[in-house]
This record gives C-alpha cells, structure tokens and sequence, in this order.
C-alpha cells in the first residue's frame, strides 16, 4: 500500500520529461496552464517579471484560416527543457482561458495536445531535452476572435525542475479581414496567363491611341 501511494506521488515531485499531462489526470492544465509537477505549481526562479524568452510570430495580425510561424527562443544563452503554449483572446472582457486555433508542423521532439475539446490547440515538449529555439505553425480560426497572444508557461529546468515562467507572452495579435496570411518574405503571386495577356491587350490599345493622337497632329 505504501508502495502505490509513492508510485502515485512520483510524477507530481518530479515532473513530467514527456510532456504536460492534460486531460482527466491535470484537468486544470488546460485553463491555468500551470505545471503542479513541478515543485507543486511554485517557482522557484526570482525573475518571473522579467523571463529569458520570448515568443514571436510572423505577423502582427492574422486572418480567417491564415497561418503564422510561431517561435520560442531563449535570449542570453538560456536554454529550456520544458514548454506548453497555446493562443488565447487579449480582451479581458472576453473569456481569455481557452485555446484558439491550431498548431502544426512543429519542431521534432514536442507535440501538439487537445485542450478545451479542441484538438492539436496547444504545443509541448515532448521530452525534456535542452533546447534554445523551438519552431511551429498556428492557423487561425474561421472567425474573429478579437486581438489574440500567445501565452506559455516555459520550465528552464535548471538547476532543477522548479525553475519555470509561467504567462509568458507574445505581442498582440490584431484581426484582419483581408483573406489568408501570408508569410512574411513569401513572394506575392504573380499575374495569371489570362491576366497577362488582358493586360497586354489594354497596354497595345494604348499604343494605338497615342499614335493616332500624334498623326491628327501632323495634319
């Protein structure tokens, strides 16, 4: 008896290397992304204000359907072991604890979780490797859902388990309408055949115009 009581205890001292534990066994995780396997929910690192990470994203708006690429690094050298992010509404006056969209082709070694009955809305570590940057795509849903950012609770992992920041946060995300996102740095499409040659048309249309003008002027 004694022996299964520790057994239980184990991961809630310890932590756990393969990923947050979401669903029936952390059902808070999801909303208060905060990891009681670690030191009971308590970090023990000093400089919460002030975290040696950050989150960025490729745009500074998104669209319907649109995707963004979405980084974690650390800044100053520092690396981290554990991660859990997700995109949540900014507007205090909406509710702000649940995951919006989705995630995608993310960097090896983490995966992607359901929360909030939404599946791949949030991104994890899988294992408890060192890491300094971490890579994945987010695409957003159909509809507006007001100015959004990316919150993530991030474990340092050194000198132990106990050392993490949790609200982690990007900058604002703002609504457009505009159709899909596009990468920055995506060259814009270019101009169908079709179009090409209507454009062609109009320019020799042009040219003929001019040249009649400049014979009535002759006469």
């Amino acid at each position: 008896m004694k022996l299964a009581i520790l057994l239980c205890l184990v991961p809630t001292v310890f932590g756990y290397s393969a990923g947050p534990p979401v669903g029936s066994s952390n059902p808070t995780l999801c909303t208060n992304m905060i990891p009681t396997g670690h030191n009971g929910g308590v970090s023990n690192a000093t400089d919460q204000n002030s975290p040696p990470y950050t989150i960025t994203a490729t745009a500074s708006e998104y669209t319907p359907g649109g995707s963004l690429t979405v980084t974690i690094a650390g800044t100053g050298g520092n690396q981290f072991k554990g991660f859990f992010i997700q995109a949540r509404r900014a507007d205090p006056a909406r509710d702000n604890d649940v995951a919006i969209g989705t995630f995608s082709n993310q960097t090896a070694n983490t995966q992607l979780l359901m929360c909030h009955t939404v599946a791949n809305s949030a991104w994890a570590h899988s294992n408890n490797d060192a890491r300094s940057t971490i890579v994945g795509t987010w695409t957003a849903p159909a509809q507006d859902e007001g100015p959004l950012r990316f919150m993530a609770t991030i474990v340092k992992g050194e000198p132990n388990r106990s050392y993490f920041y949790t609200n982690v946060t990007s900058t604002q995300l703002a609504f457009s309408a505009d159709g899909p996102s596009q990468q920055p740095g995506n060259p814009m499409t270019t101009p169908s055949g079709g179009a090409r040659h209507t454009i062609a048309l109009a320019l020799a249309g042009i040219a003929i115009l001019l040249a009649a003008i400049l014979n009535v002027r002759q006469f």
